[in-house]
């Protein structure tokens, strides 16, 4: 029965992607972003990891890897209990970035010179974009860097055999090739057209595209809007407001970047030009800085705020890491810790998840209990290590012998305390040890945080000689 078995999937897939998902797209009116005709506003983070990791998670893996579905709903997640509603991506990966690893490239050349869409790579941005709706938050997707470390505009002029990426008409066919490519991909995940998503929020001409000119950010911006009517486009700004993203009829939403003692000015031009304003980043390692950014923002006509940048939690147990603003502070780990950098960290996300509903009017919620963390094989006797859980800030460790009667071994362990390998932080190999006597023992952790306890996790055996 073809047609019962393909009504069967139909639910299925519903039921496992989207029960949630969202159904209607942020839209603008003037200076204002609306989602089903109320104020969107926000307070939140940006994931440059969330479609490819440029962090060591173990250290049998390389710097530059695939993100899995674990990972991806890690960074959701976080993003959800936050009440953040949308977060900042990173984008796409070009062959010969500073960072990238070979051909594992969103967007490569083959050796005949033709340019190559990486469908592996693209199937973890379906994966991730339909994680994203499932978790009820949406996307921000700059489309090309003005920096090396993902691979960008220079990058993407060498694929494309061009001079020069803004005005070469060569790199500029290329590019519009891929952007045509991109806005009618089908997700292999739900079978939505990347630009029929709700989930993606809006189209960013660019990261800190201060090279381009006007007439490249109006002739990219066009060509979105008449293959794709449904998302905002932001023009991908850095510490100034081009001219032409004010005039521009298709550019929705000006941005900015690190222009703390300015960016509420940038908001009131943009307002009075009938524009939305993002501060699209923002240093988040100073409790006092925060505190005064969100502060302005939900006074500001800004539609919103994020910081620079949450890294999640990895497969292989613990956190990513990553140094930021000169070695003065790690990135950020949700729901804070004391055993990392930015100090305060936990004091600097309760400011940012108050904001993030202040902004919206509503009451901030008590955080829900954490999900139920996985306990991971055993690699020898006896280094445990987990898949931690959304919400958790702590973990109780328990064991079992033969009688299986578990004992608390230890409680208020966390996942978040980083090891140095090559002078960069990583995840700790093993998140706990334990020195039991011979014999058959059985392990699991408990997640902690000041609203409950998860339920145990898995159990898994090792046998101590």
């Amino acid at each position: 029965m073809p047609g019962l078995r393909s009504f069967l999937f139909s639910v299925l897939l519903l039921a496992t992607f989207g029960a949630s998902a969202q159904e209607s797209f942020v839209t603008r009116t003037g200076s204002s972003l609306l989602l089903d005709g109320k104020p969107f506003r926000f307070i939140s983070v940006n994931i440059p990891n969330y479609f490819i990791l440029e962090d060591t998670g173990d250290v049998s893996e390389p710097s530059w890897h695939r993100v899995t579905a674990f990972e991806q709903r890690d960074a959701a997640r976080a993003v959800k209990r936050l009440g953040g509603q949308v977060f900042r991506a990173y984008c796409f990966a070009v062959e010969g970035g500073r960072n990238v690893d070979g051909r594992m490239a969103h967007i490569y050349a083959d050796a005949s010179g033709k340019i190559i869409y990486n469908e592996q790579l693209f199937r973890d941005v379906d994966r991730g974009l339909a994680i994203a709706a499932e978790e009820g938050v949406r996307v921000i997707l700059p489309l090309v860097d003005n920096w090396e470390w993902f691979g960008g505009y220079a990058e993407w002029a060498k694929l494309a055999d061009a001079q020069d990426f803004w005005t070469d008409a060569k790199a500029k066919t290329a590019y519009k090739e891929f952007l045509t490519w991109l806005l009618n991909r089908k997700n292999t995940v739900n079978g939505r057209l990347y630009k029929d998503d709700p989930a993606i929020m809006a189209w960013e001409l660019g990261n800190e595209i201060d090279k381009a000119n006007a007439n490249w950010l109006s002739e990219m911006a066009a060509h979105l809007k008449r293959q794709d009517r449904n998302h905002l486009i932001v023009d991908g700004g850095h510490k100034a407001i081009p001219a032409v993203s004010l005039q521009d009829a298709n550019i929705d939403i000006v941005t900015t970047h690190y222009t703390d003692d300015r960016f509420v000015s940038f908001a009131e031009q943009a307002a009075r030009a009938g524009k939305a304003y993002l501060y699209g980043e923002f240093d988040p390692s100073d409790l006092q800085r925060v505190s005064k950014i969100v502060s302005q923002t939900m006074t500001s006509p800004a539609a919103g705020a994020m910081a620079w940048s949450l890294r999640f939690r990895a497969e292989s147990g613990g956190f990513y890491y990553h140094l930021d603003f000169d070695g003065h502070s790690d990135s950020l780990q949700y729901p804070g810790f004391s055993t990392n950098l930015p100090q305060g960290e936990r004091q600097i996300f309760s400011v940012l998840r108050q904001a993030a509903y202040a902004i919206r009017d509503l009451p901030v919620p008590p955080e829900d209990a954490p999900d139920t963390p996985t306990m991971l094989p055993i690699r020898f006797p006896v280094a445990l290590n987990w898949q931690g859980s959304a919400g958790a800030d702590s973990y109780e460790v328990q064991r079992a012998g033969a009688d299986g009667r578990w004992q608390t071994l230890a409680t208020d362990i966390g996942d978040a305390q980083p090891q140095m390998l090559d002078g960069k932080p990583i995840p700790r190999i093993s998140l706990y040890r334990d020195h039991p006597a011979a014999g058959t023992w059985s392990y699991r952790v408990i997640a902690h945080n000041a609203n409950g306890d998860s339920a145990p996790s898995n159990a898994v055996q090792v046998v101590v000689p």
